[in-house]
């Protein structure tokens, strides 16, 4: 099962001025800048706030729409487990992690973020995704990498 969400003008305009704030915040902190693609910087805040926000709003948990310095935190807890959503536009795009591992994240979520919809394809376990065999480079230095097949599907509630 894949889940879908779709925003509203106003879901959207307030992801908007949160990835924007987070990208002064972090680069006035010099928060180090970890992309693994093309997309500025400040395109990218903006569609990892998206992400966010529609998964917490899918699962009716809570979004924190704090504004601060941050680097290798988690996004959200759901039902125990603390989660980092990655976020991409591309719709073959993969679950993707830098080298650095981030001992505080349970599970990763991706999301591909389409105009309005947030799909969420899937997700996989920190232990799962931190595996040498999962290390590859697209193009922008190694990191992990899961292809979409690769992903635990989402189960109905």
């Amino acid at each position: 099962m894949t889940i879908s969400v779709t925003l509203t003008d106003d879901d959207r305009n307030i992801c908007r001025l949160l990835g924007n704030m987070r990208t002064l915040v972090a680069r006035g902190n010099n928060v180090k800048d970890a992309k693994m693609g093309n997309l500025s910087g400040a395109v990218i805040d903006e569609d990892g706030v998206i992400a966010e926000y529609a998964f917490c709003k899918y699962f009716n948990i809570f979004f924190d729409p704090s504004v601060y310095p941050r680097s290798g935190s988690v996004d959200c807890t759901y039902k125990g487990q603390r989660i980092d959503i990655k976020s991409t536009r591309n719709q073959g795009g993969r679950l993707l992690s830098t080298l650095k591992k981030n001992d505080e994240v349970d599970v990763y979520v991706l999301a591909i973020i389409d105009g309005y919809n947030v799909i969420f394809p899937g997700w996989a376990y920190a232990k799962d995704l931190h595996h040498d065999d999962n290390i590859c480079d697209l193009g922008h230095g190694k990191g992990y990498a899961l292809t979409q097949d690769q992903l635990k599907p989402w189960k109905k509630s």
